[in-house]
């Protein structure tokens, strides 16, 4: 009788604390982040095609576009931080593949959402090629975002053709990393989003990232294309492109 009483009274607790364990379970949705790479805000970007004039007054043409984006967080209006799993928070965005400028993210707390944030590159801790990563090695590999196991990976890749006024056509290129713990570009911002966004359950919300690649020359610092066509392991000018970044992004 005591036996059949204990596993009864078992039964009960495990029932009550089943019931318990779901009414504390966080409510999630899921979000999709697109990002828009355009020229301005007012010129969208054609690779191969779209020619705009720099501060320098050098004809820019876009052939490749790329870069990483990592450790992505999402704000409430409450002030409260949702950092989406780090493992899976690094991807590359490629403007000639249209399927990796849209991000599906899933497993986020319902809420009202103020602002996004993110790194552009990887960040030290992760730096050169640590194992957390692995699962993301092979698409930077693929992508050509690796210069090799040792140096580690390109941030941003960023090529094309220039004229100057007055002279004849040139290429130009741009790959930023981190080199060390001497040489760290790795940028990461916070952006207020237009609008609030509500991720409810059922619902898929969306965030549209707009990345105004004339920044990337034109900003902070202006780069004259003409002096440096080629920008790679810079401890110069590397900097100067990564500061730029941070002002290249805006969020709806």
């Amino acid at each position: 009788m005591k036996k059949i009483t204990y596993i009864c009274s078992l039964i009960i607790f495990l029932l009550v604390s089943s019931c318990n364990n779901d009414s504390n379970a966080i409510e999630t949705s899921a979000v999709e982040i697109t990002f828009d790479n355009r020229i301005s805000a007012s010129q969208d970007l054609d690779l191969g095609t779209t020619v705009y004039m720099n501060q320098n007054n050098e004809s820019v043409v876009t052939n490749e576009l790329k870069y990483i984006i990592s450790n992505i967080a999402l704000i409430q209006d409450n002030g409260t931080v949702f950092e989406y799993p780090k493992e899976d928070s690094y991807f590359v965005i490629n403007e000639a593949d249209a399927s990796s400028l849209t991000l599906s993210l899933t497993g986020i707390p319902v809420g009202n959402y103020t602002q996004i944030s993110f790194g552009i590159g990887v960040d030290q801790s992760k730096y050169p090629l640590d194992g957390g990563v692995l699962n993301f090695i092979p698409q930077a590999e693929a992508t050509g975002m690796l210069w090799n196991w040792a140096a580690g990976y390109k941030f941003i890749k960023f090529e094309g053709t220039f004229t100057p006024q007055g002279g004849t056509e040139s290429p130009f290129v741009i790959h930023v990393g981190s080199h060390g713990q001497n040489l760290d570009n790795y940028k990461f911002v916070t952006l207020p989003l237009a609008n609030t966004i509500n991720i409810a359950t059922g619902n898929t919300a969306s965030v549209t990232v707009e990345a105004y690649i004339q920044r990337i020359i034109d900003a902070t610092n202006q780069i004259k294309l003409e002096d440096t066509s080629d920008i790679q392991v810079d401890p110069v000018n590397a900097p100067r492109i990564a500061k730029n970044l941070e002002t290249s992004f805006s969020a709806e």
